[in-house]
C-alpha cells in the first residue's frame, strides 16, 4: 500500500461528497490554502508547503 502525501490527503478531502465528516490536519489545510489557488493543483507545491509550514509551525494560535 502507497502511503499518501499531503497532496493526495488535500485532494481527497476537496473532492469529499457533501455529507462526508473527512477531515484533513490544520497544518495540511493552513499550508495550502496559503498558496495561489493555481498552485494548490501541483503535488510538489503542496508538499513543499505543508512541509515548510511543519517546519515553522502553526499560522496561528491554538484554539482558533
Amino acid at each position: 500500500m502507497m502511503k499518501k502525501d499531503a497532496f493526495d490527503l488535500w485532494w481527497a478531502w476537496v473532492e469529499k461528497p457533501p455529507y462526508s465528516t473527512m477531515k484533513i490536519s490544520a497544518e495540511i489545510h493552513d499550508a495550502v490554502m496559503a498558496l495561489p489557488p493555481q498552485k494548490r493543483r501541483d503535488r510538489a507545491k503542496v508538499n513543499e508547503a505543508v512541509r515548510e509550514g511543519v517546519r515553522l509551525g502553526p499560522l496561528r494560535p491554538a484554539g482558533f
